[in-house]
């Protein structure tokens, strides 16, 4: 019915189905249950392994894991 498409924090790429993926995200306050794909459209941001890969030789995460 509705597709979420994701993207990369940083470089914007299309996050496809079954890629492997880092997430920054708040742990949640409350329990129960949910369809998952629509609370990480809500409450994360993805970054796809090659950012994540290049942020991480370059000893800059700041880029990623800076504060909202």
């Amino acid at each position: 019915m509705f597709e979420i498409k994701e993207r990369c924090y940083v470089c914007q790429k299309e996050i496809q189905p079954n890629e492997e993926v880092w997430m920054r995200m708040k742990y949640p306050s409350r329990r129960g249950m949910t369809e998952i794909k629509a609370f990480l459209h809500q409450e994360a941001q993805f970054v796809c392994m090659d950012c994540f890969e290049k942020t991480k030789n370059e000893s800059n995460a700041s880029v990623l894991f800076s504060k909202c």
